[in-house]
């Protein structure tokens, strides 16, 4: 470990995102306090295992928070998303809030890839926006990040996998652009390392960008069998909301936004392509979507 970095606080350091950011945090050399629910629970023992510092907290506890930011160099700051989006908003505003009050060198807020300009009227979608219009306006080194969606998504149930197809929400010959969660970690380390440059600055951030076509091939080759890829039908949009808009902002929105892959390369040369991921890390999990544990995948 670096003993010339002052350490950086991250939040969500139990979850994906910020599991993601702590452990490649460590393995750069950076000291990480996680501020957690419950120190005991065996994924925040692990965390201190791997040479995190422990704070227990809680979103509600601003003393404890501002406490937990002393002598920090940076804060990253994810939100779990089961929250209200009134709750994700008022979090979202105090910890940037308290961070700016902190005097934090470099402040790194992950919002999401569908955040735009513009407001969409669905609260969920407008939560992320809203802080980061207030991230914006305060006296910090901020990096936005927007990373788009998690290649763990695709091999969830319900998806279609479990008969031989993958329902998504593009059109077959349209892209979508995936990342891994194990390299967000890694660019959000990146990023912490070069103030200078992505101080202010906000960015979509992917590992790879696949039309419909693409996906089925990649999966087909893993699973030694035919997967064929289709798009949600349309009644089946027209009847949720949520899923319209995620549709529609993959084709020409947000989501639909092309991310520099060569800046992704350049700030984590380990960047996976979802061929890799698929055949790496992911392969457990489409294992057990496609319900046959002895398969060759």
């Amino acid at each position: 470990m670096s003993h010339d970095r002052l350490p950086i606080l991250v939040f969500g350091a139990t979850g994906r995102q910020g599991g993601s950011v702590a452990r490649a945090l460590l393995k750069a050399g950076w000291p990480v306090r996680a501020l957690v629910p419950d120190p005991s629970k065996p994924a925040s023992l692990a965390l201190q295992q791997a040479g995190a510092e422990l704070v227990r907290g809680s979103f509600e506890e601003t003393a404890t928070i501002e406490d937990a930011m002393k002598g920090m160099f940076g804060v990253f700051s994810v939100l779990p998303g089961n929250l209200s989006a009134e709750d994700e908003v008022r979090y979202g505003k105090t910890i940037a809030d308290l961070a700016a009050r902190s005097r934090i060198d470099h402040f790194i807020y992950s919002s999401g890839a569908s955040a735009g300009d513009k407001l969409t009227g669905v609260p969920r979608f407008d939560a992320k926006p809203r802080i980061e219009e207030h991230i914006r306006k305060l006296p910090l080194a901020a990096t936005i990040v927007r990373p788009m969606i998690f290649m763990e998504m695709l091999v969830r149930p319900g998806f279609g996998l479990e008969d031989r197809r993958l329902l998504s929400l593009v059109r077959p010959d349209h892209a979508i652009q995936l990342i891994a969660v194990e390299d967000i970690g890694k660019i959000v380390a990146a990023t912490f390392a070069d103030t200078a440059r992505f101080g202010g600055v906000t960015m979509k951030i992917a590992g790879d960008r696949l039309t419909g076509h693409d996906l089925a091939a990649a999966f087909t080759e893993v699973a030694g069998e035919p997967i064929v890829y289709a798009r949600f039908a349309d009644d089946v949009l027209a009847a949720n909301a949520d899923l319209a808009q995620m549709a529609s902002s993959l084709e020409d929105g947000p989501l639909a936004e092309r991310v520099d892959l060569n800046l992704m390369r350049a700030l984590n040369p380990e960047l996976l392509s979802f061929r890799s991921w698929l055949a790496g890390s992911g392969r457990a999990a489409l294992r057990a979507v496609l319900r046959k544990p002895g398969a060759a995948v």
